[in-house]
Protein backbone atom coordinates (compact mmCIF):
# COMPACT_ATOMS: atom_id res chain seq x y z
CA UNK A 1 0.00 0.00 0.00
CA UNK A 2 2.88 2.58 0.98
CA UNK A 3 4.25 1.64 -2.35
CA UNK A 4 1.42 2.17 -4.07
CA UNK A 5 1.20 5.48 -2.50
CA UNK A 6 4.31 6.56 -3.32
CA UNK A 7 4.05 5.59 -6.66
CA UNK A 8 0.89 8.30 -7.29
CA UNK A 9 2.10 10.57 -5.51
CA UNK A 10 4.89 10.94 -7.84
CA UNK A 11 2.99 10.79 -11.02
CA UNK A 12 0.70 13.17 -9.53
CA UNK A 13 4.31 15.54 -8.89
CA UNK A 14 5.38 14.71 -12.06
CA UNK A 15 1.71 15.52 -13.75
CA UNK A 16 1.81 18.45 -11.88
CA UNK A 17 5.28 20.02 -12.62
CA UNK A 18 4.39 19.22 -16.60
CA UNK A 19 1.73 21.17 -16.38
CA UNK A 20 3.40 24.46 -14.64
CA UNK A 21 5.90 24.06 -17.60
CA UNK A 22 3.42 24.56 -19.62
CA UNK A 23 1.65 27.07 -17.84
CA UNK A 24 4.67 28.98 -18.31
CA UNK A 25 5.65 28.59 -21.71
CA UNK A 26 2.07 29.62 -22.59
CA UNK A 27 2.74 32.80 -20.57
CA UNK A 28 5.90 33.65 -22.14
CA UNK A 29 4.22 33.14 -25.59
CA UNK A 30 1.47 35.34 -25.07
CA UNK A 31 3.13 37.68 -23.48
CA UNK A 32 5.78 38.11 -26.24
CA UNK A 33 3.40 37.86 -29.18
CA UNK A 34 0.62 39.49 -27.49
CA UNK A 35 -2.08 36.41 -28.92
CA UNK A 36 -3.49 34.09 -27.13
CA UNK A 37 -1.12 31.11 -27.98
CA UNK A 38 -1.48 27.62 -25.18
CA UNK A 39 1.23 25.02 -24.84
CA UNK A 40 -0.43 22.25 -25.32
CA UNK A 41 2.53 19.20 -25.61
CA UNK A 42 5.56 18.53 -23.80
CA UNK A 43 8.12 16.01 -24.78
CA UNK A 44 11.41 15.07 -22.87
CA UNK A 45 14.44 14.87 -24.78
CA UNK A 46 16.90 12.05 -24.31
CA UNK A 47 19.50 14.12 -25.59
CA UNK A 48 19.36 16.68 -23.09
CA UNK A 49 17.45 17.74 -19.95
CA UNK A 50 18.17 21.50 -21.26
CA UNK A 51 15.51 21.63 -23.96
CA UNK A 52 11.85 20.59 -24.52
CA UNK A 53 10.13 19.57 -27.28
CA UNK A 54 6.63 21.28 -27.04
CA UNK A 55 3.58 22.11 -28.99
CA UNK A 56 1.57 25.38 -29.18
CA UNK A 57 -1.29 25.85 -30.35
CA UNK A 58 -3.46 29.18 -31.61
CA UNK A 59 -6.60 29.71 -29.37
CA UNK A 60 -8.08 31.28 -32.41
CA UNK A 61 -7.26 29.80 -35.51
CA UNK A 62 -6.37 26.06 -33.94
CA UNK A 63 -3.37 25.90 -35.90
CA UNK A 64 -0.51 23.65 -33.57
CA UNK A 65 3.34 24.85 -33.65
CA UNK A 66 6.06 22.12 -32.63
CA UNK A 67 9.07 24.32 -31.43
CA UNK A 68 11.80 23.34 -29.00
CA UNK A 69 11.95 25.20 -25.59
CA UNK A 70 14.66 25.74 -23.09
CA UNK A 71 13.74 23.99 -19.72
CA UNK A 72 13.42 27.58 -18.05
CA UNK A 73 10.95 28.39 -20.57
CA UNK A 74 13.38 31.49 -21.60
CA UNK A 75 13.65 31.16 -24.97
CA UNK A 76 12.29 29.07 -27.84
CA UNK A 77 13.93 27.59 -31.43
CA UNK A 78 11.59 26.96 -34.26
CA UNK A 79 11.10 23.64 -35.90
CA UNK A 80 14.33 23.31 -38.40
CA UNK A 81 14.71 20.34 -40.92
CA UNK A 82 18.27 19.66 -39.77
CA UNK A 83 17.71 18.15 -36.70
CA UNK A 84 20.88 16.05 -35.64
CA UNK A 85 20.10 14.71 -31.59
CA UNK A 86 22.71 12.23 -29.96
CA UNK A 87 19.89 10.03 -29.32
CA UNK A 88 18.50 8.47 -32.91
CA UNK A 89 15.35 7.74 -29.93
CA UNK A 90 14.30 11.61 -29.91
CA UNK A 91 14.27 11.50 -33.96
CA UNK A 92 11.74 9.27 -34.26
CA UNK A 93 9.77 11.34 -31.26
CA UNK A 94 9.87 14.54 -32.91
CA UNK A 95 8.91 12.91 -36.64
CA UNK A 96 5.90 11.64 -35.07
CA UNK A 97 4.63 14.28 -33.48
CA UNK A 98 5.51 16.24 -36.55
CA UNK A 99 3.71 13.68 -38.56
CA UNK A 100 0.46 13.98 -36.93
CA UNK A 101 0.71 17.81 -36.22
CA UNK A 102 0.97 18.30 -39.67
CA UNK A 103 -1.42 15.42 -41.25
CA UNK A 104 1.28 14.08 -42.92
CA UNK A 105 0.16 10.52 -43.98
CA UNK A 106 2.58 7.53 -45.22
CA UNK A 107 3.21 7.41 -48.73
CA UNK A 108 0.79 4.93 -50.51
CA UNK A 109 2.75 1.60 -50.52
CA UNK A 110 1.84 0.70 -53.71
CA UNK A 111 3.15 3.94 -55.19
CA UNK A 112 6.58 3.02 -53.45
CA UNK A 113 6.38 -0.45 -54.95
CA UNK A 114 6.30 1.22 -58.21
CA UNK A 115 9.27 4.21 -57.16
CA UNK A 116 12.18 1.82 -55.66
CA UNK A 117 10.92 -0.99 -58.72
CA UNK A 118 11.39 1.72 -61.15
CA UNK A 119 14.72 3.07 -59.93
CA UNK A 120 17.99 2.27 -61.80
CA UNK A 121 19.86 -0.50 -59.89
CA UNK A 122 23.17 1.76 -60.11
CA UNK A 123 21.41 4.40 -57.97
CA UNK A 124 21.34 1.73 -55.14
CA UNK A 125 23.50 0.28 -52.63
CA UNK A 126 22.89 -3.21 -53.13
CA UNK A 127 23.64 -5.62 -50.36
CA UNK A 128 23.04 -9.30 -50.74
CA UNK A 129 21.25 -11.68 -47.98
CA UNK A 130 22.98 -14.12 -46.13
CA UNK A 131 19.77 -16.30 -47.02
CA UNK A 132 19.84 -18.45 -50.19
CA UNK A 133 16.00 -17.59 -50.79
CA UNK A 134 15.51 -14.45 -49.72
CA UNK A 135 11.62 -13.84 -49.50
CA UNK A 136 11.91 -9.67 -49.77
CA UNK A 137 13.82 -7.31 -50.64
CA UNK A 138 14.16 -4.01 -48.57
CA UNK A 139 14.37 -0.93 -49.40
CA UNK A 140 16.80 1.79 -46.89
CA UNK A 141 16.44 5.57 -48.01
CA UNK A 142 19.54 7.20 -45.67
CA UNK A 143 21.60 9.76 -45.06
CA UNK A 144 24.66 10.02 -43.70
CA UNK A 145 24.51 12.14 -41.56
CA UNK A 146 21.11 11.44 -39.73
CA UNK A 147 21.71 9.37 -36.28
CA UNK A 148 18.85 6.88 -36.88
CA UNK A 149 20.06 6.49 -39.94
CA UNK A 150 23.60 5.32 -38.61
CA UNK A 151 21.85 3.48 -35.88
CA UNK A 152 20.31 1.56 -39.01
CA UNK A 153 23.16 1.05 -40.63
CA UNK A 154 25.27 -0.97 -37.58
CA UNK A 155 21.91 -3.20 -37.34
CA UNK A 156 21.68 -4.06 -41.08
CA UNK A 157 23.22 -7.70 -41.10
CA UNK A 158 19.80 -8.70 -39.00
CA UNK A 159 17.46 -7.54 -41.80
CA UNK A 160 19.89 -9.69 -44.27
CA UNK A 161 19.28 -13.10 -42.57
CA UNK A 162 15.86 -12.91 -44.91
CA UNK A 163 16.13 -10.29 -46.93
CA UNK A 164 18.61 -8.08 -49.79
CA UNK A 165 18.97 -4.87 -48.97
CA UNK A 166 19.04 -2.08 -51.22
CA UNK A 167 20.01 1.67 -50.18
CA UNK A 168 19.31 4.76 -51.55
CA UNK A 169 21.41 7.64 -50.18
CA UNK A 170 20.10 11.23 -50.03
CA UNK A 171 21.04 14.26 -48.49
CA UNK A 172 17.95 15.51 -46.27
CA UNK A 173 20.24 17.09 -43.57
CA UNK A 174 22.21 19.66 -45.74
CA UNK A 175 25.82 19.89 -48.30
CA UNK A 176 28.04 17.95 -45.46
CA UNK A 177 25.19 14.95 -46.07
CA UNK A 178 25.60 15.11 -49.73
CA UNK A 179 29.44 15.33 -50.15
CA UNK A 180 29.14 12.18 -47.17
CA UNK A 181 26.55 10.11 -49.70
CA UNK A 182 28.73 10.91 -52.67
CA UNK A 183 32.06 9.88 -51.13
CA UNK A 184 30.91 6.72 -50.62
CA UNK A 185 29.09 5.90 -53.92
CA UNK A 186 32.93 6.96 -55.39
CA UNK A 187 34.52 4.47 -52.73
CA UNK A 188 32.25 1.85 -53.40
CA UNK A 189 32.87 1.66 -57.35
CA UNK A 190 34.07 -1.78 -57.69
CA UNK A 191 32.90 -3.32 -54.48
CA UNK A 192 31.12 -6.24 -54.11
CA UNK A 193 31.95 -7.77 -51.09
CA UNK A 194 29.02 -7.10 -48.37
CA UNK A 195 31.33 -6.65 -45.49
CA UNK A 196 33.65 -4.36 -47.65
CA UNK A 197 30.86 -2.14 -48.55
CA UNK A 198 29.69 -2.01 -45.16
CA UNK A 199 33.03 -1.31 -43.43
CA UNK A 200 32.93 2.16 -45.98
CA UNK A 201 29.65 2.96 -45.31
CA UNK A 202 30.39 2.67 -41.70
CA UNK A 203 33.37 4.70 -41.85
CA UNK A 204 32.17 7.70 -43.56
CA UNK A 205 28.90 7.60 -41.60
CA UNK A 206 30.80 8.26 -38.27
CA UNK A 207 30.03 11.65 -36.86
CA UNK A 208 34.40 11.62 -36.56
CA UNK A 209 34.76 11.17 -40.33
CA UNK A 210 35.99 14.38 -41.45
CA UNK A 211 35.51 15.10 -45.59
CA UNK A 212 38.71 16.15 -47.34
CA UNK A 213 39.20 18.88 -49.91
CA UNK A 214 39.46 16.02 -52.54
CA UNK A 215 35.54 14.56 -51.19
CA UNK A 216 34.67 18.31 -51.22
CA UNK A 217 34.96 17.91 -55.15
CA UNK A 218 33.29 15.22 -55.57
CA UNK A 219 29.75 16.00 -57.77
CA UNK A 220 26.91 15.71 -55.36
CA UNK A 221 24.57 15.88 -58.71
CA UNK A 222 23.26 12.23 -58.06
CA UNK A 223 22.72 12.65 -54.65
CA UNK A 224 20.77 15.89 -54.61
CA UNK A 225 18.41 13.94 -57.99
CA UNK A 226 17.83 11.29 -55.17
CA UNK A 227 16.35 13.65 -52.64
CA UNK A 228 14.24 15.01 -55.33
CA UNK A 229 13.43 11.47 -56.56
CA UNK A 230 12.00 10.42 -52.89
CA UNK A 231 10.31 13.76 -52.31
CA UNK A 232 7.87 12.95 -55.41
CA UNK A 233 7.18 9.56 -54.23
CA UNK A 234 5.92 10.93 -50.71
CA UNK A 235 9.35 10.56 -48.43
CA UNK A 236 9.51 13.25 -46.39
CA UNK A 237 12.25 12.09 -43.54
CA UNK A 238 14.85 9.59 -42.83
CA UNK A 239 15.90 6.59 -42.06
CA UNK A 240 12.96 5.29 -44.49
CA UNK A 241 12.12 1.93 -45.51
CA UNK A 242 10.03 0.08 -47.63
CA UNK A 243 9.90 -4.01 -48.40
CA UNK A 244 8.97 -5.55 -51.12
CA UNK A 245 8.34 -9.45 -51.44
CA UNK A 246 10.01 -11.55 -54.38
Amino acid sequence: MKKLLTLIFALASFAFADKAFLDKVTAYVSEKTGQKIVATQSYDLKSTPNIKFVVLEDSVSKTKIPVFVTSDAQMIFGLSNVLIPSNSNDVVLIQDAYKKIEGIKDPDPKVLDKFFSSLKQTRYISLKSTSKNPKKTIYMVSDPRCPGCRKELGEVENKLKDADVKILLVAFLGEESANKASVIYERLIGVKDNAKKLKIMREVYSPDYTLTPKDKKLSTKAVMQNNEDVAKAGIQGVPFEHAISK
